[in-house]
C-alpha cells in the first residue's frame, strides 16, 4: 500500500476556566453596584414628583396668603394634588391660620414594592410663603433632592 495520509487529529480547545470565572465575578460585582443604584434613582424620581406637586401647591398658597393674610382651610380647588407616584398633597398644619403652614405629600402604596411607598415629604413656611423649607418626613433622606437634605 502506498502511504496513506492521515490528517492529524485536532485536539479540542480547552476552556479557559480562569477567564470564565473572572467574567462571572465581574458580572456579580457590577450587579451588586448597579442594582441598588437603580433603586435609589427610582426612589429619587418618585420623590421628585412629590416635590414638584408641592411646588405647584406652594405657588397657589402663597398667592392666597397674599390676598387673605391667612392660609386656606384646605387645598380644595387647587388642581393637581396627586400624581403617578403621589397619592395626595394636603395641609397638615396651619390650615386657616396666619402662622406657620406645613404641606405633606404622601407617596402611593398601590402594591408596588418600592422603598418610598407610603412615605411622606414636607414643605413648610413660617413667613407667609416668602420662603419654604422642605423636610424628609418619613422618606429616607437619600431619596430627597440635594437641596432638601439636612446636610445642606
Amino acid at each position: 500500500m502506498s502511504g496513506s495520509s492521515q490528517e492529524p487529529v485536532k485536539k479540542p480547545r480547552s476552556v479557559p476556566w480562569a477567564a470564565l470565572i473572572s467574567i462571572v465575578v465581574l458580572g456579580a460585582l457590577v450587579a451588586a453596584v448597579l442594582i441598588p443604584s437603580y433603586g435609589d434613582y427610582v426612589d429619587r424620581s418618585q420623590v421628585a414628583e412629590a416635590m414638584s406637586l408641592l411646588g405647584g401647591v406652594r405657588t397657589s398658597l402663597t398667592e392666597y396668603y397674599a390676598g387673605h393674610k391667612k392660609w386656606p382651610q384646605s387645598l380644595a380647588g387647587i388642581p393637581k394634588t396627586g400624581g403617578k407616584y403621589v397619592q395626595s398633597v394636603a395641609i397638615t398644619k396651619g390650615a386657616g391660620s396666619a402662622g406657620e403652614i406645613e404641606l405633606t405629600a404622601i407617596l402611593k402604596t398601590d402594591g408596588v414594592d418600592r422603598r418610598v411607598a407610603g412615605k411622606s415629604v414636607h414643605l413648610l413656611s413660617a413667613d407667609g410663603g416668602k420662603s419654604w423649607t422642605c423636610r424628609a418626613g418619613t422618606v429616607p433622606e437619600r431619596s430627597l433632592p440635594q437641596s432638601c437634605r439636612a446636610s445642606q
